[in-house]
């Protein structure tokens, strides 16, 4: 028992805290500015769900990466955090749902929109939103109550660099799924 507490413990330090915080402040904002450098093409993969039509879609497609954008500034300033959480939540839970829809639709052979390119939509998509929304909610957390001295900074800016690493590797599986299955059958 007293093992676990200090596994919560150490989930809760400040440094995983603030690396947490401020790699889904990169990835938001990565993800945003991606979707705005080709509004068109973002434009494009929201009409492809197919859950909204016409000026509702363009809408949708002009104002989700702006709200992605500001979760992902908000997430990374300190006093900030619980609005970008909620708005970072907010962005993960309307993406999350076009992709669980559309899969229910059958719909698999459509483009995440997500701004890493060339990536399907799938339930392994979905799982990789609930660990990012997981992820925005621990960023956001108040962590353990001791200040910083100079070592964590390099450890948060390790950890930022590992956690930004990890989301790479998890994309880029998922985007080579359709292919690992093709070559499967």
């Amino acid at each position: 028992m007293n093992a676990d507490m200090d596994s919560i413990a150490l989930l809760f330090d400040p440094v995983i805290v603030h690396a947490t915080a401020a790699a889904m402040g990169i990835i938001l904002i990565l993800g945003a500015l991606a979707k705005l450098r080709d509004i068109e093409l973002f434009s494009y993969a929201v009409e492809n769900y197919r859950l909204l039509n016409g000026p509702v879609a363009t809408l949708f497609a002009r104002v989700f990466p702006l709200l992605e954008l500001a979760a992902g500034i908000l997430l990374v300033i300190e006093t900030t955090r619980t609005v970008g959480m909620l708005l970072g939540l907010l962005t993960m839970v309307l993406a999350t749902a076009g992709v669980e829809i559309s899969l229910l639709r059958g719909l698999t052979a459509i483009e995440c929109g997500c701004g890493t390119g060339g990536q399907r939509i799938s339930w392994g998509l979905v799982g990789r939103n609930v660990v990012l929304s997981l992820a925005i909610v621990l960023g956001a957390s108040d962590g353990a109550a001791r200040s910083l001295g100079l070592l964590d900074y390099f450890s948060a800016a390790g950890a930022i660099l590992g956690l930004l690493a990890l989301y790479a590797c998890v994309n880029q599986l998922l985007a080579n799924q359709p292919l690992l299955k093709e070559l499967q059958s």
